[in-house]
C-alpha cells in the first residue's frame, strides 16, 4: 500500500514538471482566433481583433449560408471568419522574439455553393504573410465537403522583430470560360501562433523531470 502511494506521488510530480514545460507552449499570440463575433449574430461586418479589408466578409456560425460543409474539429468551436471574394483579414501580433521559431496553425475550409451560381463556385486561393513574407500559400482551398473536419494548416516561421502583422489574404480566380470567380469564399478557424521549445530546451526538460522523479523516488523508498 506504503509503496504504491510513494510511486503515485512519483507520477504526480512528473506530471507537475512536465506541465511547467507543457505550458510555455501555450503562448498563443493570436487575438480572437475563432473569428467569435460581438454579439450573437455572425455575419458581415467587424470582427473583434480582426482589420477588415472589405465589407464582405466577417464571421459566421456552422450551418449558415457560407458555413455551408465541413466540421472545425476543435471542442466547442462553431464558429469561422469567412472571406468572400477578394479580401483579407489582419492584426498585428506582439510579443514576438526576433530570431525565433514560431509555429502558425489554422484550419481552413471553402464555401461548397451547391445548386448556385458558377460564381460562388469558384475556389479561392490563400496566402498567410507574417511581417509582409509569405509564409503559407498562395494555395488553392476546396470544399471539404459534408461532415468532414476542416483542413488542418501548420507551418514554421522565424520572427523578425517584437510585432509583425499577420495577414489571411484571400483571391478568387475568373472560373475559365465564364465572367464568373469573384464570390468564392474560404472559411478559417483555429488559428494559433506559438513559440516552439529548442530542441536543447526540450533536452533539458526531459532531464529535468527524470532527475526530478527519481530524486522523489530515492527520498520516498528510504522513508
Amino acid at each position: 500500500m506504503g509503496g504504491n502511494m510513494r510511486l503515485r506521488t512519483v507520477a504526480a510530480y512528473c506530471v507537475m514538471f512536465a506541465g511547467l514545460g507543457l505550458a510555455a507552449r501555450a503562448d498563443n499570440l493570436v487575438n480572437n482566433p475563432n473569428f467569435v463575433p460581438s454579439n450573437s449574430s455572425p455575419g458581415y461586418g467587424p470582427v473583434p481583433g480582426w482589420n477588415e479589408s472589405t465589407t464582405a466578409m466577417g464571421s459566421v456560425s456552422q450551418g449558415e449560408t457560407f458555413f455551408d460543409n465541413g466540421v472545425i474539429p476543435i471542442a466547442g468551436v462553431t464558429t469561422a471568419g469567412f472571406i468572400q471574394g477578394d479580401g483579407s483579414f489582419t492584426q498585428t501580433l506582439n510579443g514576438l522574439t526576433p530570431g525565433i521559431t514560431y509555429v502558425l496553425s489554422f484550419y481552413e475550409n471553402a464555401r461548397l455553393g451547391v445548386g448556385c451560381s458558377p460564381a460562388c463556385n469558384a475556389i479561392p486561393t490563400l496566402t498567410v504573410l507574417i511581417g509582409g513574407s509569405t509564409v503559407v500559400g498562395p494555395m488553392a482551398v476546396d470544399p471539404v465537403g459534408d461532415s468532414n473536419p476542416f483542413i488542418f494548416v501548420t507551418q514554421d516561421f522565424v520572427a523578425t522583430a517584437a510585432s509583425e502583422l499577420l495577414n489571411f489574404s484571400s483571391m478568387t480566380p475568373t472560373i475559365p470560360g465564364t465572367n464568373a470567380g469573384s464570390d468564392g469564399t474560404v472559411l478559417l478557424s483555429g488559428l494559433s501562433v506559438s513559440s516552439t521549445p529548442e530542441p536543447s530546451s526540450l533536452l533539458l526538460l526531459g532531464t529535468g523531470v527524470l532527475g526530478a522523479a527519481g530524486m522523489m523516488r530515492r527520498r520516498l523508498l528510504h522513508r
